[in-house]
């Protein structure tokens, strides 16, 4: 979807921060159009300017993302939204996760990490729109799908789960999108904290290369390269719920930072389980640790009937 089509709108009040996202972007084939304010971005929008994605920092200097965030979202037309934060300032990032950004980063960011976000933004959004056509008339759908080593196949797995949530009546867009996330990140967990047993020290430590490197490494390793997650899912009239299982040996999961405390928020682990438990209503594992149950209730729409 990185073609001269794909608009990206970025706001920010630094120049330095927007200069830099518009040189990496333009680079990847992207179109995007720059601007200092919030307000000038919704007069665009108003105006009829189709744009693609969003990034916006939380921190304007009159309106700011979050109310940008909350906005957008009021619109018919669906644009995600990807946030920046500063370090610490883990209200705001939560904020922005609740008012359905697709992801957010912090600065310093690392424009490699933007890109692949940005990447991986579009690719969800293309993938909704294909699959929308008959989902509303789904009223039950239960499986179970087992997926090997593969990290591509994390994304495509979390959209094919959510991608009838809100056309069955369960949920809003927003809430099936936030859904998607709470997955990408649990099924992240299984696949290499638990079937590869790759500690988040890596990546604090030694950053994304090192990471990924490890994880390459691993997935060939007879000992875990055969290992698979199996999903189960049910969705019905009430629900939406997730049974996440990895082949690892589990973990103390009593003993997982809280994610609250600034000082673990910012960590992949505490990210990652912080998105798990905004997004679904009940998190829960099994004594060993390499099953995860997701659930998430129906939210009922408001009766704007007025007798009349």
């Amino acid at each position: 979807m990185n073609d001269v089509a794909t608009k990206i709108l970025v706001v920010d009040d630094e120049e330095v921060i927007r200069y830099t996202l518009q040189k990496k972007l333009s680079r990847l084939g992207y179109n995007v159009v720059s601007m200092e304010k919030a307000e000038d971005a919704l007069y665009l929008l108003k105006n009829g300017e189709r744009v693609d994605l969003i990034i916006t920092d939380v921190k304007l200097r009159k309106m700011d993302g979050i109310e940008l965030l909350r906005r957008i979202n009021s619109q018919d037309e669906s644009i995600p939204v990807l946030i920046i934060t500063g370090h610490g300032n883990v209200e705001d990032a939560i904020r922005a996760l609740r008012y359905g950004a697709s992801d957010f980063i912090r600065k310093p960011f690392d424009i490699n990490d933007v890109a692949a976000s940005v990447r991986d933004i579009l690719k969800r959004k293309k993938e909704k729109k294909l699959a929308e056509s008959f989902a509303r008339y789904i009223e039950y759908e239960k499986g179970r799908i087992s997926i090997p080593i593969d990290v591509s196949l994390i994304d495509n797995i979390s959209y094919y789960l959510t991608k009838n949530l809100a056309a069955m009546g369960l949920f809003n867009r927003t809430t099936s999108e936030n859904m998607a996330l709470a997955l990408q990140e649990a099924i992240s967990n299984a696949m290499f904290h638990g079937n590869l047993e790759i500690s988040s020290s890596i990546r604090e430590d030694g950053g994304l290369k090192a990471f990924n490197e490890e994880v390459e490494k691993r997935r060939v390793d007879e000992r875990f390269k055969n290992r698979v997650v199996n999903i189960n899912y049910e969705l019905t009239g009430e629900y939406a719920e997730y049974i996440i299982e990895d082949e690892g040996p589990g973990f103390d999961y009593t003993a997982l930072p809280d994610p609250r405390d600034p000082e673990n928020f910012f960590r992949n682990s505490g990210r990652g389980l912080l998105i798990i438990r905004i997004h679904m209503d009940e998190v829960e594992w099994n004594d060993r640790g390499n099953v995860l149950r997701l659930r998430k209730n129906r939210i009922e729409k408001p009766d704007n009937t007025n007798g009349g």
